[in-house]
């Protein structure tokens, strides 16, 4: 019972401060460089470098591929750009907080 007052509380302060919006777009930001990183690592795996013996093999046709050195650099960039929101969000987190002493 104790949680759901508390829960209530922070979402009251959170739709004063019209934080819901920012708090959304976040989280949709989030979960779409998520969604794309996986599908991206996926992709690679199905297509440049499968499992087994015969994907080792595999591998030493497709390492060379522009398709799959471009998937590859694309998710690696996108891991790198996840680490980048969320840099944003604790600073942003910090500096609302001080802001709001």
């Amino acid at each position: 019972m104790y949680a759901l007052d508390t829960i209530g509380k922070v979402v009251y302060i959170l739709e004063k401060q019209k934080m819901i919006k920012p708090i959304a777009v976040f989280s949709s930001i989030v979960f779409t460089t998520v969604f794309i990183h996986w599908f991206l690592v996926q992709m690679y795996a199905t297509y440049c470098s499968a499992m087994g013996l015969f994907g080792f093999m595999y591998t030493f046709i497709t390492l060379g591929s522009p398709t799959c050195h471009f998937i590859n650099l694309l998710q690696f960039e996108l891991a790198k750009h996840y680490i980048t929101i969320w840099m944003g969000a604790g600073s942003s987190i910090i500096a609302w907080i001080l802001s709001n002493k």
